[in-house]
Protein backbone atom coordinates (compact mmCIF):
# COMPACT_ATOMS: atom_id res chain seq x y z
CA UNK A 1 0.00 0.00 0.00
CA UNK A 2 1.27 3.48 -0.85
CA UNK A 3 1.58 5.98 1.97
CA UNK A 4 -0.20 9.24 1.19
CA UNK A 5 1.94 12.35 1.17
CA UNK A 6 1.04 15.54 3.01
CA UNK A 7 -0.15 17.16 -0.22
CA UNK A 8 -2.62 14.48 -1.23
CA UNK A 9 -6.30 15.29 -1.47
CA UNK A 10 -8.43 13.09 0.73
CA UNK A 11 -11.72 11.69 -0.54
CA UNK A 12 -14.79 11.08 1.60
CA UNK A 13 -13.43 7.86 3.10
CA UNK A 14 -10.29 9.54 4.37
CA UNK A 15 -7.95 7.74 1.96
CA UNK A 16 -5.72 9.48 -0.50
CA UNK A 17 -7.01 9.47 -4.05
CA UNK A 18 -3.57 10.00 -5.55
CA UNK A 19 0.06 9.99 -4.53
CA UNK A 20 1.21 12.34 -7.29
CA UNK A 21 3.11 15.45 -6.26
CA UNK A 22 1.53 18.88 -6.68
CA UNK A 23 3.61 19.75 -9.73
CA UNK A 24 2.67 16.53 -11.52
CA UNK A 25 -1.00 17.02 -10.60
CA UNK A 26 -0.90 20.54 -12.05
CA UNK A 27 0.78 19.23 -15.20
CA UNK A 28 -1.98 16.66 -15.61
CA UNK A 29 -4.65 19.35 -15.18
CA UNK A 30 -5.90 18.07 -11.86
CA UNK A 31 -7.07 20.32 -9.07
CA UNK A 32 -4.41 21.61 -6.65
CA UNK A 33 -5.00 21.25 -2.94
CA UNK A 34 -6.50 24.36 -1.33
CA UNK A 35 -4.02 26.91 0.01
CA UNK A 36 -3.54 27.29 3.72
CA UNK A 37 -6.43 28.85 5.53
CA UNK A 38 -6.29 32.62 5.92
CA UNK A 39 -6.31 32.31 9.71
CA UNK A 40 -3.12 30.25 9.59
CA UNK A 41 -1.49 32.87 7.37
CA UNK A 42 -2.58 35.68 9.72
CA UNK A 43 -1.25 33.85 12.76
CA UNK A 44 2.04 33.21 10.97
CA UNK A 45 2.29 36.89 10.03
CA UNK A 46 1.58 37.98 13.62
CA UNK A 47 4.24 35.63 14.97
CA UNK A 48 6.79 36.87 12.45
CA UNK A 49 5.85 40.49 13.18
CA UNK A 50 6.29 39.81 16.91
CA UNK A 51 9.79 38.56 16.21
CA UNK A 52 10.60 41.77 14.34
CA UNK A 53 9.07 43.93 17.06
CA UNK A 54 11.12 42.20 19.76
CA UNK A 55 14.30 42.78 17.76
CA UNK A 56 13.41 46.48 17.47
CA UNK A 57 12.62 46.66 21.19
CA UNK A 58 15.97 45.07 22.05
CA UNK A 59 17.74 47.58 19.79
CA UNK A 60 15.92 50.36 21.64
CA UNK A 61 17.00 48.86 24.96
CA UNK A 62 20.60 48.86 23.74
CA UNK A 63 20.33 52.48 22.60
CA UNK A 64 18.81 53.74 25.84
CA UNK A 65 21.29 51.69 27.86
CA UNK A 66 24.09 53.39 25.95
CA UNK A 67 22.64 56.79 26.84
CA UNK A 68 22.37 55.72 30.47
CA UNK A 69 26.00 54.61 30.46
CA UNK A 70 27.16 57.84 28.82
CA UNK A 71 25.23 60.01 31.27
CA UNK A 72 26.44 57.94 34.22
CA UNK A 73 30.07 58.39 33.21
CA UNK A 74 29.60 62.07 32.34
CA UNK A 75 27.84 62.95 35.58
CA UNK A 76 30.38 60.97 37.60
CA UNK A 77 33.23 62.87 35.93
CA UNK A 78 31.48 66.18 36.65
CA UNK A 79 30.95 65.27 40.29
CA UNK A 80 27.13 65.30 40.02
CA UNK A 81 26.67 61.62 40.74
CA UNK A 82 26.96 59.51 43.82
CA UNK A 83 26.49 55.98 42.48
CA UNK A 84 24.29 53.88 44.74
CA UNK A 85 25.25 50.54 43.19
CA UNK A 86 28.33 49.45 45.18
CA UNK A 87 29.75 47.38 42.32
CA UNK A 88 29.35 50.22 39.82
CA UNK A 89 30.75 52.69 42.39
CA UNK A 90 33.85 50.54 42.76
CA UNK A 91 34.24 50.30 38.97
CA UNK A 92 33.81 54.05 38.49
CA UNK A 93 36.48 54.67 41.11
CA UNK A 94 39.03 52.80 38.98
CA UNK A 95 38.12 54.21 35.58
CA UNK A 96 35.42 53.97 32.98
CA UNK A 97 36.62 50.92 31.05
CA UNK A 98 35.45 48.49 33.68
CA UNK A 99 31.97 50.03 33.94
CA UNK A 100 31.62 50.03 30.15
CA UNK A 101 32.54 46.34 29.94
CA UNK A 102 30.26 45.58 32.90
CA UNK A 103 27.25 47.29 31.28
CA UNK A 104 27.89 45.66 27.90
CA UNK A 105 28.13 42.26 29.57
CA UNK A 106 24.90 42.81 31.49
CA UNK A 107 22.98 43.95 28.42
CA UNK A 108 24.33 41.07 26.34
CA UNK A 109 23.31 38.61 29.05
CA UNK A 110 19.85 40.15 29.32
CA UNK A 111 19.35 40.39 25.57
CA UNK A 112 20.05 36.75 24.87
CA UNK A 113 16.80 35.31 26.29
CA UNK A 114 14.79 38.10 24.70
CA UNK A 115 16.23 37.32 21.29
CA UNK A 116 16.19 33.56 21.80
CA UNK A 117 12.47 33.48 22.64
CA UNK A 118 11.44 36.46 20.51
CA UNK A 119 8.36 34.74 19.07
CA UNK A 120 6.72 34.38 22.49
CA UNK A 121 4.15 36.95 23.55
CA UNK A 122 5.61 37.21 27.06
CA UNK A 123 8.99 38.10 25.58
CA UNK A 124 7.49 40.97 23.64
CA UNK A 125 5.75 42.27 26.75
CA UNK A 126 8.92 41.87 28.81
CA UNK A 127 11.03 43.70 26.25
CA UNK A 128 8.45 46.49 26.15
CA UNK A 129 8.50 46.84 29.96
CA UNK A 130 12.31 46.97 29.97
CA UNK A 131 12.31 49.59 27.22
CA UNK A 132 9.70 51.60 29.11
CA UNK A 133 11.85 51.48 32.27
CA UNK A 134 14.87 52.74 30.34
CA UNK A 135 12.74 55.48 28.75
CA UNK A 136 11.67 56.64 32.22
CA UNK A 137 15.33 56.58 33.25
CA UNK A 138 16.23 58.68 30.19
CA UNK A 139 13.56 61.23 31.20
CA UNK A 140 15.03 61.25 34.71
CA UNK A 141 18.50 61.94 33.29
CA UNK A 142 17.05 64.74 31.17
CA UNK A 143 15.44 66.34 34.21
CA UNK A 144 18.67 66.00 36.21
CA UNK A 145 20.68 67.77 33.52
CA UNK A 146 18.04 70.48 33.13
CA UNK A 147 18.16 71.08 36.87
CA UNK A 148 21.94 71.01 36.89
CA UNK A 149 22.24 73.43 33.97
CA UNK A 150 19.69 75.83 35.46
CA UNK A 151 21.47 75.88 38.83
CA UNK A 152 24.88 76.18 37.18
CA UNK A 153 23.77 79.17 35.09
CA UNK A 154 22.06 80.69 38.14
CA UNK A 155 25.30 80.45 40.11
CA UNK A 156 27.17 81.98 37.18
CA UNK A 157 24.69 84.87 37.06
CA UNK A 158 25.13 85.40 40.80
CA UNK A 159 28.91 85.29 40.48
CA UNK A 160 28.89 87.73 37.55
CA UNK A 161 26.57 90.04 39.46
CA UNK A 162 28.84 90.02 42.50
CA UNK A 163 31.89 90.58 40.33
CA UNK A 164 30.28 93.53 38.57
CA UNK A 165 29.06 95.01 41.83
CA UNK A 166 32.57 94.75 43.30
CA UNK A 167 33.87 96.93 40.43
CA UNK A 168 31.16 99.53 40.98
CA UNK A 169 31.70 99.96 44.69
CA UNK A 170 34.17 102.68 45.74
Amino acid sequence: MLCPSATDILDMNGYATTTLSDSRMAALGREMPPPRRWSARVINWIVEARSHRVICLVLGIWLLNGFDLAFTILSHDQGMLHEENPLARHMLAYGTTSIVLFKIGLVLTGSYPLLRFRTARITEMGAFVILLAYAVLALHWSECYDLYSSTATHHMDLAEGRLLSSFNTP
